[in-house]
């Protein structure tokens, strides 16, 4: 019983986490380099700015109520300073990094990390309304599901009384 079920769940993780490889190697890889797919990094480069930049810069400065100077602002909302490239560079190396993880003992904080990635990326994309929310709403799924335990904790063996 709980030998089969350990083993169908390493099974069922283990195609999960190859599946979750490949997304993440290619969407890191796009974020990081043109040579992966040229069109979706030009995409990546140039929406990220005016799509969420405006987003970001709301929740920063009247949701979250973070004090910035003009400087800070300027930076959030048009950025001249290649603050965008840098983030979409570091989110991509960061997303890559974690693949690694997934392969080695710490591919439950690889995963975790990941997760980390796609919650903000749920949110930004339905508060920009750009229909594109349930990619990293599903992502964020199966990472949750790379997280669970292989099998259900052992019953504590019952005392015999005399």
């Amino acid at each position: 019983g709980t030998s089969f079920t350990h083993s169908i769940m390493g099974l069922v993780k283990t195609i999960l986490a190859a599946l979750l490889s490949f997304v993440f190697l290619m969407t890191g890889g796009n974020k990081v380099t043109d040579q992966i797919h040229a069109p979706t990094h030009a995409e990546l480069s140039g929406n990220f700015q005016k799509s969420f930049g405006p987003i970001w810069a709301d929740i920063i400065n009247n949701k979250l109520k973070i004090p910035a100077d003009a400087a800070i602002y300027k930076m959030v909302i048009d950025d001249g300073s290649k603050t965008y490239a840098t983030m979409r560079t570091v989110l991509g190396a960061t997303e890559i990094a974690c693949v690694i993880m997934l392969w080695s003992p710490f591919r439950s904080l690889g995963a975790f990390l990941l997760l980390g990635i796609m919650i903000p990326a749920v949110y930004s994309h339905h508060l920009a309304n750009d229909g594109q929310m349930a990619v990293p709403a599903v992502l964020a799924a199966l990472l949750v599901i790379l997280l669970l335990p292989d099998s259900a904790p052992a019953k504590p063996s019952k005392k015999k009384t005399k």
